[in-house]
């Protein structure tokens, strides 16, 4: 959880960058609805044809009108006060440029409504310093039909200190972060940081729109109190489902101290040096209405070095695991159905949700061999399916399960099968019960993998890292309540009861005793974070372990940021 400090002076410009058939229309901080009633009345007094007849006249897209709304409309005379006028006068709004970079569409292409719902909907997940948008054709002449691109800003800006709690542990921080530095949609964050591991201060920098293309770039820094962490990366994503190539490539190194733990309490710890490089290019084979089908050729270096480190005050009790060198091609095709939905009051609150339904499934295959500069000759193979079902408006079932193993020597190694399933019932119009399993089965991991549970897991009622096995298995319970309470006009507010059980089984490198299936109960609180870009829902939860022993507490508090409710 972060507490910002809004009054802060954040100047610079970097001047106009209007694209040529692109224009900015900026109300005077208007409320987005009004914005669209007016776009809805422009639409019907200029007599523009539904979207079906637009697609079948081959319209082409003419002038794009772009429009960004200030973060509080002070219109609104709940709004209009001297905290958000001052907020409104200090924040950067984004610029024309940060918005046209992110459409899916230029003049002179024809008009899709596919593509404008998929921009509306790549700008929702990816952009998290605009919310709500509206794409809508406006005008129509000579076969020619004008668009609006209506966006709401929100607060980028984000100097303050930054506190969580789980499983009866805290971090902390202090930094300051921008996700739309100077309008431009890039983002820069400082820092640093402490956690029941480490210490950190560290430098991130994420472009998602290089030069206002789709090409990104990042970099990331960070001293540690127990070593470094780096990475640079760039590429040119699949930004849509009608993308025909992508490619990337990125290099990275973590090291750090890894400490195993043994119920909730240090066991002992090894010096962990991992260092990873990607190459890949992908082509779309098939592109439908229905059906993405795309093919990726890459090449992968995965190295792990392991050791007791010199300044290590924590002795070393178990064998340390063996260290590991793949280098090796790999193949991957991926199938993603076209089934996209727009909900509310689902995982977050007050806020529209983009809900794929169908399948979204991969297969990897990759070959490490000693000629290509691996320590050992492996076969690789990694699958991924998901699926979503909708049964009627007030049910929902998403499924998700991953097979990942290792093949040499005749056996299988490092085999592990996740699965998870979520059920979601609407209850009444303002509750929603989750009923959510998950586990995870592991065959001969490499010893530096081991399945963990505790309250930083999912498990709340008891410390981080409590069990530990080369299985798990954890059910949640959830009775969710959205409410209309805009709490200072800031914070839309939310509540959970809650039932966590779960457990782990199997041996591993730490002689952990298996307590059987633990559970606990609890309630919390939900903050859903409307006028900033930090986090979308803060956790407030008190858990209480029912199969607890003397040496845990009673009642574990829990404060945590997460993309969820």
């Amino acid at each position: 959880m972060r507490v910002s400090l809004l009054a802060i002076l954040l100047c610079g410009a970097f001047g106009s960058a209007a694209a040529q058939v692109i224009t900015e229309s900026s109300p005077n901080d208007g409320a987005q609805s009004r914005r669209e009633a007016a776009v809805a009345r422009e639409r019907t007094d200029n007599a523009v044809p539904s979207d079906q007849e637009l697609e079948a006249a081959g319209a082409r897209i003419g002038g794009i009108e772009i429009d960004t709304i200030q973060v509080f409309d002070l219109s609104n005379p709940q709004d209009d006060n001297w905290l958000f006028r001052t907020a409104d006068h200090l924040h950067k709004r984004t610029r024309v440029s940060a918005v046209a970079a992110q459409l899916l569409f230029r003049r002179g292409d024809l008009y899709s409504r596919r593509l404008l719902d998929e921009t509306a909907r790549n700008i929702r997940l990816n952009s998290s310093f605009l919310r709500e948008p509206v794409i809508r054709p406006i005008r129509y002449h000579d076969n020619i039909v004008d668009i609006v691109v209506i966006t709401h800003d929100v607060w980028t800006l984000q100097p303050g200190v930054t506190f969580s709690r789980s499983g009866g542990s805290n971090t902390t921080g202090i930094d300051v972060s921008d996700s739309n530095i100077f309008g431009y949609g890039k983002y820069v964050e400082i820092g640093h940081g402490q956690n029941v591991d480490r210490s950190s201060t560290f430098l991130q920098w994420v472009d998602p729109n290089v030069w206002g293309s789709h090409w990104t770039d990042g970099a990331l820094y960070s001293r540690n109190s127990d070593g470094t962490v780096w990475g640079v990366g760039a590429g040119l994503p699949f930004y849509s489902l009608e993308a025909r190539t992508g490619g990337g490539a990125d290099v990275g190194d973590t090291h750090s101290v890894f400490t195993r733990y043994r119920l909730g309490q240090t066991y002992d710890a090894y010096d962990d040096d991992w260092r990873t490089a990607d190459l890949y290019v992908g082509n779309a084979l098939k592109v439908t209405d229905l059906w993405t089908e795309r093919l990726l050729l890459g090449w992968r270096v995965d190295r792990s070095r392991f050791g007791v480190s010199p300044d290590q005050t924590i002795p070393l009790l178990s064998p340390l695991p063996h260290n590991r060198d793949l280098s090796y091609p790999f193949v991957r095709m991926q199938w993603i159905e076209n089934t996209y939905a727009t909900m509310r009051d689902l995982n977050l609150i007050a806020r529209t949700e983009d809900v794929h339904f169908g399948l979204d499934a991969s297969v990897g295959l990759g070959v490490a061999t000693t000629a290509f500069g691996s320590d050992r000759d492996s076969v690789l193979a990694d699958t991924e399916i998901n699926y979503g079902w909708q049964f009627g408006d007030t049910q929902q079932l998403f499924m998700s399960t991953r097979l990942a193993s290792r093949f040499e020597d005749g056996a299988l190694h490092d085999a592990i099968v996740t699965w998870t399933s979520s059920y979601y019932l609407a209850t009444s119009a303002f509750t929603r019960m989750l009923v959510r399993f998950s586990g995870d089965a592991g065959h001969n991991l490499d010893d530096d993998h081991t399945l963990q549970l505790g309250g930083d897991t999912g498990l709340r009622g008891y410390p981080l890292r409590y069990q530990n096995g080369n299985q798990r298995a954890l059910v949640t319970v959830e009775e969710r309540l959205y409410t209309n309470y805009y709490l200072f006009r800031l914070v839309n507010l939310g509540a959970a009861a809650f039932y966590d059980m779960g457990r782990t089984w199997g041996s591993t490198q730490v002689p952990t005793p298996q307590l059987g299936l633990l559970k606990d109960v609890g309630v919390g609180l939900r903050l859903g974070n409307q006028r900033s870009s930090f986090g979308s829902v803060i956790h407030i939860d008190l858990a209480v372990p029912l199969d607890r022993t003397a040496s845990i507490s009673a009642l574990q508090f829990l404060v945590s940021t997460h993309s969820t409710f």
